[in-house]
């Protein structure tokens, strides 16, 4: 069976009913405690989903290069990361980014294991920003 990105999506409103937010064909969002997740796919990639979490502000870490220099080197092979991409975005924000089969968050427990894994990213990397205060 061909799993496609509605198909996600349709599970992830079954799932997370209250937290569940549709933002057009391609993409929605999960609130799970404080927890916003974003899911999107490309049309040329449709075989994949992308999944984006805000870690934090930038502008709320005192010493924000040292603290990008250490987020940097938690991508290198992913070991800090829990297999997603750190970076920042336009809004001088920290996210982390990953791209998963569709098919993997849609089997058996994929997505709350998705859920659960940028959650511990999240706390993780929140616990290193007290570093650089």
């Amino acid at each position: 069976m061909k799993v496609e990105f509605r198909d996600l999506a349709n599970l992830a409103e079954e799932r997370y009913r209250g937290g569940f937010a549709a933002a057009g064909d391609n993409s929605f969002s999960l609130t799970v405690d404080d927890l916003r997740l974003e899911f999107f796919s490309l049309a040329g990639d449709p075989v994949f989903a992308f999944v984006r979490v805000k870690v934090l502000d930038l502008a709320d870490v005192q010493r924000p290069g040292d603290f990008a220099k250490n987020a940097l080197a938690g991508n290198f092979f992913w070991g800090a990361t829990r297999g997603a991409t750190l970076y920042v975005g336009s809004d001088n924000a920290l996210y982390a980014c990953e791209r998963r089969p569709i098919d993997e968050l849609f089997d058996g427990d994929g997505l709350a294991q998705c859920v659960d894994d940028f959650g511990e990213t999240v706390a993780d990397w929140l616990e290193r920003s007290a570093l650089y205060a």
